[in-house]
């Protein structure tokens, strides 16, 4: 669910859309704005231009055209905004929010900033500045503003993650006071009785989220979860795909179930369904990373060593995704390529680069750490 509700959270927030208007009447029409200077729209216009046409230097050309405008004209708060944006898209959280917090220097009151910022924060782990931020956005919203009951549930859900669940209920009923309810709210109130362990209320609630909304595949990813709380493995992986059914786009439910089958020891299955994920998002590398493990599993080395050297070599350098691809081509040939001395040469060497590059917070390095020391790689 995490996967799904970034990319939904960071959708409602507009994230790097390119559809500004720089010309002195953007989204914050309350604030005045002096004249963009012309040479600096244009080179924000270009910027836009490039995200809109996309390929694989789409990002480095709007990036470098968005900090020529900002040279010319350090008042264009969309010009932050976007590199916000592309810093995220790149993994690199600590620029995401040192832009978005430009833009929100030059214009405090707005929402989507706020909420961009907080996704940041709380993929960088700052729990609190999150938390802050979301609470910050939800009280500048309008109590009838639609995108407020779905922030709350953003808000509930970090504070769900966070075992705050007397906290995260609270903001979920007084949004239902104040703002109404919808098919999130439910969905995210269900989570936090499944972490609860309160299935009956899970239950209950998750079928008023059908009630709203009977295609949101989000809340059917929610029940498949609730159905493996309670041993029904099979209804589970049927929900799951019912949830892809109603939205092609929505990959997460087939990752769940990828998942539960690489924890069964199903990799056959698993590996069917990851290379189904892959195939039409080439560019989830946690989906490759578990094609990876999926094709290890199934004693597929080359093949698993070739996807996580994919991943290494187009993931953003400071992602989750590249880190474990790195640790994963150490582990493999460490522990799962025999004793030849050359393989385990380059499974140290492997490990030295990942423990140089991979993110300190990262949740393998204590492991490696202990293991370079095992097998003396330095």
């Amino acid at each position: 669910m995490k996967r799904a509700l970034v990319c939904i959270a960071l959708a409602a927030c507009g994230g790097g859309s390119g559809k500004r208007n720089v010309a002195g009447t953007g989204p914050s029409a309350k604030q005045h704005r002096d004249p963009v200077k012309p040479a600096a729209q244009k080179e924000f216009e270009a910027a836009m231009r490039a995200i809109r046409l996309g390929g694989p230097e789409a990002d480095e050309t709007a990036r470098a055209r968005l900090r020529s405008a900002l040279k010319i004209d350090s008042t264009i708060w969309e010009a932050w905004y976007d590199l916000g944006a592309i810093a995220w898209r790149e993994g690199d959280d600590d620029e995401a929010i040192d832009d978005y917090g430009k833009a929100l220097s030059i214009d405090r009151n707005h929402t989507s900033i706020l909420l961009a910022r907080a996704e940041a924060n709380r993929r960088a782990g700052h729990k609190k500045d999150a938390r802050g931020d979301y609470e910050a956005a939800l009280k500048m919203m309008d109590d009838d503003d639609p995108g407020r009951r779905d922030a709350a549930a953003r808000l509930a859900s970090l504070l769900r993650d966070n075992g705050d669940f007397d906290d995260a209920v609270e903001i979920l009923r007084d949004t239902v006071r104040t703002s109404g309810t919808n098919a999130k709210i439910y969905t995210e109130l269900g989570q936090i009785y499944l972490a609860q362990k309160r299935i009956e209320l899970a239950q209950l609630v998750l079928v008023k989220a059908l009630e709203l909304d009977a295609k949101d595949p989000a809340t059917y990813n929610a029940l498949a979860l609730l159905a493996m709380k309670q041993g029904k493995a099979q209804e589970a992986f049927n929900l799951f795909d019912q949830a892809v059914a109603l939205d092609a786009t929505y990959l997460d439910a087939r990752y769940n179930k990828a998942s539960v089958l690489l924890d069964a020891g199903d990799y056959a299955r698993a590996k069917v369904e990851l290379a189904a994920i892959v195939e039409k998002r080439p560019d989830d590398y946690q989906a490759q990373v578990a094609l990876g493990v999926a094709h290890r599993g199934l004693k597929e080395f080359p093949e698993a060593k070739k996807t996580w050297e994919r991943v290494i070599k187009e993931a953003p350098k400071r992602s989750t995704p590249r880190a474990d691809a790195m640790w994963n081509i150490a582990l493999l040939e460490l522990d799962f390529s025999g004793e030849d001395a050359g393989v385990q040469n380059q499974g140290k060497a492997d490990l030295v680069r990942y423990l140089q590059e991979a993110p300190s917070g990262h949740s393998k390095r204590q492991e490696a750490e202990n293991k370079c020391k095992d097998v003396k790689c330095r």
